[in-house]
């Protein structure tokens, strides 16, 4: 599942986390991939203390079970890197060695998250079209919506998206309501206009209990086991359960697509 935004500041990358986690509390196994090439923050969230990153297995070969850390609850975590430009301009055949890699690894996990870098790049757009389904995080904000909307946009361009289901995460709301007429004025104009389907999948109220779990750079999930936002999270990870992988989603299939998306 790759888990997108149209703009930063929607709360993408906490959403991945708390959901990866939620999604290992029902017994599923995860892997949160940190797929934000040379601004990777997975691990700065869970103040977690990376001696190696994307960067070694990228650049220097390292094998991926060798930078794999362990985060909250048995969660598996492929930390990104920060800072690296090289990452943004790598050659093609270190980025089929490292899909091989990581599709190996992956082979007996139920659920691989992977969190893309926010906005629109054509490497984005790929990891969307490779994976089996893409959760879609905005706001109600107007700003927030209009990104998601180009997001949308420029997805529908490409023929993959005709029977990709996109999945929309309202966070950040006041109320229920709110949520809802968002969801509904995103979901008529990519209808009308772009032809795509986009499904509601939860939301997620606005809550000071995340701003408070970012600073101590630790999950709300198990920090804050009864706060609103830890038990909105639980529903949304709970639907995605009870609908399950099929087939073998999620046991490689992403990093083969990737792969031919490369090829083409």
């Amino acid at each position: 599942m790759a888990v997108t935004s149209g703009k930063g500041g929607v709360g993408k990358t906490s959403m991945a986390v708390n959901l990866a986690g939620s999604l290992r509390m029902f017994g599923a196994k995860v892997l949160l991939l940190d797929a934000d090439m040379g601004l990777g923050n997975v691990d700065v969230l869970l103040g977690l203390e990376v001696q190696l990153s994307l960067k070694d297995v990228l650049l220097h070969g390292r094998p991926i079970e060798h930078v794999v850390l362990d985060g909250p609850l048995g969660l598996k975590i492929l930390p990104g890197a920060s800072g690296v430009e090289r990452l943004a301009r790598l050659p093609e055949h270190k980025i089929q060695t490292f899909l091989c890699q990581v599709e190996s690894y992956c082979e007996d996990m139920d659920f691989v998250i992977v969190d893309t870098s926010p906005g629109v790049s054509p490497s984005v757009i790929n990891c969307l079209m490779a994976a089996d389904e893409v959760l879609l995080v905005t706001t109600p904000e107007p700003a927030a919506l209009t990104d998601a909307y180009g997001l949308l946009k420029i997805t529908s361009r490409r023929p993959e998206a005709a029977d990709k289901p996109i999945l929309l995460i309202m966070n950040q709301i006041d109320s229920k309501e709110e949520a809802l007429r968002a969801f509904d004025r995103l979901r008529l104009a990519a209808e009308r206009f772009l032809d795509l389907r986009v499904e509601y999948l939860g939301s997620v109220v606005r809550d000071d209990t995340v701003t408070e779990a970012s600073k101590r750079q630790v999950d709300f999930l198990t920090h804050y086991a009864g706060a609103p936002c830890t038990r909105d999270v639980r529903k949304i990870a709970a639907r995605l359960v009870s609908s399950g992988p099929d087939g073998d989603s999620g046991r490689g299939r992403f990093f083969r697509r990737m792969m031919q998306i490369d090829d083409e």
